[in-house]
């Protein structure tokens, strides 16, 4: 019976995962596109997202109090309980780069940043998915060589801030046009340190300690 409600638990959590992904890739096409439209199907979706977590969250602690799981049960239940509101962030922030590209409706836009933040905006995409992948399978390795990957959202992040700070240096009036790219860029940024706090909880889950990913000494 515990098995088959850890399989449960596990088949929402994918279920969640999958939506905050889906939040994520369409929050920075709205933002490529300029797609008001789409924006506003991001935020519509967030209260999906915030049920999801609320229910599993429930399911979880139902689980604990009514099976008393033990060992790597208890590690598994514990790390996706905990993974899901990292999930649910990961999808606020979503929210806010759909609601940063309604700002830029009536404001400059830079070609090149445009295209560096889309860049940083795949890179976390692809990382969000090899950490799904890597928690269907429990894949410490996987989840280890993802975390390392935060140093190329690092760099996007001060590559977006050089060229807005360039831009509002040249032109006072790209100013809001600035600070709006930097939110974003900031938003991506904080997306990556989420993604590894899911690597974090796979490596809990495997092997019974939090230990802080993101470094090469690993």
């Amino acid at each position: 019976m515990l098995d088959q409600q850890i399989d449960n638990l596990k088949k929402e959590f994918t279920t969640m995962s999958l939506n905050v992904e889906a939040a994520i890739k369409n929050s920075l096409l709205a933002f490529a596109e300029q797609d008001l439209e789409l924006v506003q199907e991001v935020i519509a979706n967030d209260e999906t997202i915030n049920a999801q977590e609320i229910h599993l969250e429930k399911q979880c602690t139902q689980v604990i109090a009514l099976q008393q799981p033990v060992a790597s049960d208890l590690r598994l239940i514990i790390a996706m309980l905990k993974a899901s509101s990292d999930l649910e962030r990961l999808g606020d922030h979503a929210i806010s780069i759909a609601k940063a590209t309604n700002h830029f409706e009536n404001e400059q836009r830079d070609e090149a940043i445009d295209a560096t933040v889309i860049e940083m905006g795949q890179a976390i995409q692809a990382m969000l998915a090899k950490i799904i992948r890597a928690y269907e399978n429990l894949d410490t390795k996987q989840a280890i060589e993802i975390a390392n990957q935060d140093n190329e959202i690092n760099d996007y992040f001060k590559r977006i801030r050089k060229l807005s700070l360039r831009e509002i240096h040249n032109d006072t009036d790209f100013a809001e046009s600035g600070i709006d790219y930097l939110n974003v860029a900031n938003h991506l940024e904080r997306m990556g340190d989420y993604i590894i706090n899911l690597a974090e909880w796979i490596f809990y889950a495997t092997e019974g300690k939090i230990t802080e990913l993101g470094r090469n000494d690993l």
